[in-house]
């Protein structure tokens, strides 16, 4: 039989928990709340707290457990559904999210939290036009958040308007020069517009303040590449890789970039990552032509060029070719390298070599020597013709 407290030792308790959890120990806030779901169970305030506290925990599955009760009984409890939706979009299930903020705005179309979240999820889905008027309806209710700025230009720069949401993102940098979503969206935006020194200057910003994740380092590596920084480019797009190895996109890039940058092996051997993780991705497909072809394997490109444009399979003796050209392009780029290292080993002994003869040959060098007097003239003839001065006026006379 549950044992109710009373009103006044509810409320302190609560208070007790919002306090912990303020303070970072959500454990401790969840023990609180526990205890009162324990002794009540229809009490649904300590319900909804816990299953915040969890979403803030990181535990998105007992939050979206605990917050589904509240919503089920208490249908009108706002908080709960927009939490739900919050810890929904976390997960990344899009639709249930995006139906648990619809349910909140129908309550309330104003609701912030709400409004924030809906626009992510239509924005994120590549809907900027069904985004805009609730990142708008936020803006006018927030006009000096930074967050409500960024998200209105991430749905307006899309749908053409550049300069508005180029102000917007300069707006919020401007209330907070460390949210990290303003300085990607600057970023994202000015490189779309070739503005690629501005955008290398936004990105390398979003990455010291700790945005270093596999979206911010792919858009760095797209700039480097634009502005043919061939190394700089392949190290950001290994990064982005590291960070997000599922993602085929990064591999592509990165086999772009190593054959820019004449390494022809990283440029297969990437493009060939990229097929395996998508074999219906048709820019992989090209990417690895393209590669193909750099390494003079003509009738290999073909084949898997024809094979991305009708989304069939790489024959297998691609493969195999693959696994023979690889290892070989790896060896001859090694032999070049070694080869580059010895003829700069040998001009830097040649100009030492130079430098120290330099010097002795100088010492060498002896003050010139009076002319001898030709056969037949006096000293003073011979001094005449030694000095200038002393010549006649007039040459040949």
């Amino acid at each position: 039989m549950a044992s109710f407290l009373s009103p006044p030792e509810a409320s302190d308790a609560l208070i007790a928990a919002a306090a912990r959890e303020s303070a970072g120990d959500f454990n401790g806030a969840l023990d609180i709340y526990r205890a009162l779901m324990t002794r009540d169970p229809e009490d649904f305030e300590a319900r909804y707290r816990a299953g915040t506290a969890m979403m803030r925990k990181g535990d998105l599955e007992e939050a979206v457990t605990l917050l589904r009760q509240v919503v089920f009984t208490r249908p009108e409890h706002g908080p709960a559904r927009a939490n739900l939706g919050n810890a929904l979009l976390l997960l990344g299930r899009y639709d249930q999210a995006r139906e648990a903020f619809l349910a909140v705005l129908d309550f309330d179309r104003d609701n912030r939290n709400a409004l924030y979240g809906l626009s992510t999820i239509l924005i994120r889905s590549g809907r900027h036009a069904e985004a805009a008027p609730h990142a708008r309806r936020l803006l006018k209710a927030m006009p000096e958040s930074a967050a409500a700025l960024t998200l209105d230009a991430d749905a307006q720069a899309p749908l053409g308007n550049v300069a508005a949401a180029i102000a917007q993102y300069r707006h919020a940098l401007r209330l907070d020069d460390t949210y990290v979503p303003a300085l990607k969206g600057l970023a994202r935006t000015l490189f779309r517009q070739a503005r690629h020194e501005e955008a290398l200057d936004a990105a390398t910003h979003a990455v010291v303040r700790g945005a270093a994740d596999a979206e911010i380092m792919a858009l760095l590596g797209s700039i480097h590449l634009a502005g043919e920084r061939w190394s700089e480019a392949i190290e950001a797009f290994a990064d982005a890789q590291e960070l997000e190895p599922d993602n085929p996109e990064h591999p592509i890039q990165l086999s772009h970039a190593c054959r820019k940058a004449g390494d022809i092996a990283g440029a297969l051997s990437n493009a060939r990552a990229a097929w395996e993780l998508d074999a219906d991705n048709r820019a992989a497909g090209n990417a690895l032509g393209t590669a193909l072809a750099a390494a003079g394997a003509g009738l290999q490109a073909r084949s898997v060029l024809m094979a991305a444009g009708q989304r069939d399979r790489v024959p297998q003796g691609v493969w195999r070719d693959l696994d023979v050209l690889v290892p070989q392009l790896e060896s001859q780029a090694v032999e070049r390298a070694q080869e580059a290292a010895e003829r700069a080993e040998r001009l830097l002994a040649e100009r030492q070599q130079r430098a120290e003869e330099q010097p002795a040959q100088e010492e060498t060098l002896q003050e010139p020597v009076a002319e001898a007097a030709e056969d037949g003239e006096t000293d003073e003839q011979g001094e005449a013709r030694r000095d200038p001065e002393n010549l006649p006026l007039f040459p040949g006379i």
